[in-house]
């Protein structure tokens, strides 16, 4: 009776502990003292994704995430048999794949007689836990519109890149951004518009910045930038350029363009410190001088950078203002036919004409264009005003000459820009056969791919391309098969040795030889003297000049005269 009564009490008790199992919201496990799974709860297929005859047999390897090293369960087991039970956070895997973090607990289960019998693991899953955790601590660090870092993780990474920056014996810079005129876009379109343009803001910010750099969103309209691994402060300068060009794209909302500016400080570390605050404060000083100096620009916190450095800031900054103000103007180089002098064309090139009436030659500001981006809207005044400029010639009967104008790498590679180009012909009524596209021969390695393609469809609109500079760079025979040249332009370092020089004579005769194999026409760029002109004549092929001998560039008014008197047969020179 005392025998049944036990029986009758262990069966109690089985039942009793399956329950408990069942009814367990955390995965339970039972492995023999060798480790294989004897017993699995519900919970534990809620949680892995193994159903129980796919566990039991089996190990909890099955179960391994590959998140923790070999050492990690080395230590995991000696507590276990020193101590008989492990408490701690683990990587797992589901079935599916699919890595969680479970708060684990094993407890070894021995016999009366301490003889070890089983290992209970009893665990749950913390995704939920660690979702939430990491969403507050996203909240807690990042802007809540444009999820960029707020001024705290600013700091932060401010901090540790200082830290990294002295061991590395790097210079590294610190730009605050500040738009301008944003609270009347608030008031006027309201404040969800507004957070529209904050967010585009971010966004375009964001494309300008390598990985290692950080953009955060600091409060209002102010951002903040922390750029890494300077080679020299003239790099910030260049990025702060990018940030003014981006942010001078319109933005289309509510039906019409908004054109938002900024105001750019710029700090360079450890030139004006290392504090992280410090150096915040100073990029915000340098910022309010850059509103103070007219706003749409930037200001370094240092005066002292430099003269190469101070140089170059003045003059970006007041070729951004040159463009607003429109202090470009157009001149114009005739291009001559070598045997009658008549007008065939003419190439237009800008010029700057400060307010206090100097007028500053290419050579000095368009490579900082190029670095800068502002040679895209600059580069389009220019085609645009030619063109208009070449259609008023022509319909004041001044014949129909061609006008050349020189486009940028950076211009071929804007999405759709052969449809601009398109669209300025239709504006000012230009005919596509009176616009000639020059080239040099960098776009070969900054972006042929786009370049062919734009350049074929201009091309098919009947627009000439020229290649200028032909034989200074790498030239290659393949690209100019691969492009739709239909003219090279001999550069003026070739033209000045002739006739006398070899080499020059050579190269000339052999530039003209490939561009009538090749049905192109050829232009010789800065003739200055008859010997010159004619040993461009004894090679028959060479269909026109530019040079001094004829026509320095001279203003549209000036240039509208040659026009006037028409076929101008050159004067043969004396003989001695």
């Amino acid at each position: 009776m005392n025998d049944l009564s036990l029986c009758s009490h262990d069966h109690e008790a089985v039942r009793l502990l399956e329950g408990l199992m069942d009814a367990n919201p955390c995965g339970v496990v039972i492995t023999a003292p060798d480790g294989r799974i004897e017993r699995v709860n519900p919970a534990f297929t809620a949680i892995t994704g193994y159903e129980p005859h796919e566990a039991v047999g089996q190990t909890p390897r099955i179960l391994k995430s590959e998140r923790h090293d070999k050492a990690f369960y080395t230590a995991l087991w000696d507590e276990l048999i020193e101590l008989g039970h492990w408490e701690g956070e683990i990587w797992n895997r589901r079935k599916s794949g699919e890595t969680y973090p479970e708060r684990l607990t094993i407890q070894a289960v021995f016999s009366p007689e301490g003889r070890l019998e089983h290992y209970v693991a009893v665990f749950s899953d913390l995704s939920d836990v660690k979702l939430h955790k990491e969403l507050l601590l996203h909240s807690a660090y990042h802007d809540g519109l444009t999820s960029l870092p707020n001024r705290d993780l600013f700091l932060d990474r401010l901090g540790m890149a200082l830290r990294q920056a002295r061991q590395d014996g790097q210079t590294l810079g610190v730009i605050c951004l500040d738009l301008d005129r944003f609270k009347a876009v608030n008031e006027s379109l309201g404040h969800v518009v507004g957070d529209i343009v904050l967010s585009e803001v971010g966004v375009r910010l964001t494309k300008l910045l390598r990985q290692a750099d950080t953009l955060a969103r600091l409060s209002g309209d102010a951002f903040a930038m922390l750029l890494t691994g300077l080679r020299d402060p003239q790099d910030a300068a260049h990025v702060a350029g990018r940030v003014l060009t981006s942010l001078a794209e319109p933005m289309s909302l509510q039906g019409q363009d908004l054109h938002i500016g900024a105001s750019l400080g710029l700090t360079i570390a450890p030139t004006d410190g290392i504090d992280p605050a410090q150096l915040l404060q100073n990029a915000e000083i340098a910022m309010y001088r850059a509103k103070e100096e007219g706003r749409n620009n930037f200001q370094f916190f240092t005066e002292d950078l430099g003269e190469r450095v101070s140089h170059n800031l003045r003059l970006e900054n007041a070729l951004r203002k040159a463009l607003t103000r429109e202090e470009f103007v157009l001149h114009y180089q005739p291009r001559v036919d070598v045997f009658t002098g008549e007008i065939k064309g003419m190439e237009a090139l800008v010029r700057w004409q400060r307010p206090d009436g100097q007028l500053v030659g290419p050579g000095d500001f368009i490579a900082l264009a190029e670095e800068t981006g502002l040679i895209v809207p600059l580069g389009e005044w220019v085609l645009e005003e030619a063109c208009r400029q070449t259609h008023f010639w022509t319909g004041q009967g001044l014949g129909e000459p061609k006008v050349s104008v020189n486009l940028s790498p950076r211009q071929l590679e804007l999405p759709g820009f052969a449809a601009r180009v398109l669209a300025i012909l239709e504006r000012t009524g230009l005919s596509p056969f009176q616009l000639e596209v020059e080239i040099t021969e960098n776009v070969f390695f900054k972006c042929f791919d786009t370049a062919r393609t734009c350049l074929g469809d201009l091309a098919a609109a009947g627009i000439t391309v020229a290649l200028d500079d032909f034989g200074t760079g790498y030239s290659s025979l393949t690209y100019l098969k691969r492009l739709p040249i239909g003219t090279l332009k001999i550069d003026k370092s070739f033209v000045d040795g002739l006739p006398d020089d070899a080499d020059d004579a050579g190269i000339v005769t052999a530039v003209v030889s490939i561009a009538a194999t090749l049905g192109m026409q050829v232009v010789a760029e800065g003739v200055e003297n008859f010997r010159q002109l004619e040993f461009l004549r004894s090679l028959n092929c060479c269909d026109g000049f530019q040079g001094y001998l004829f026509a320095r560039p001279v203003p549209p008014m000036e240039f509208a005269a040659l026009l006037r008197r028409g076929a101008y047969l050159l004067p043969e020179p004396e003989r001695t």
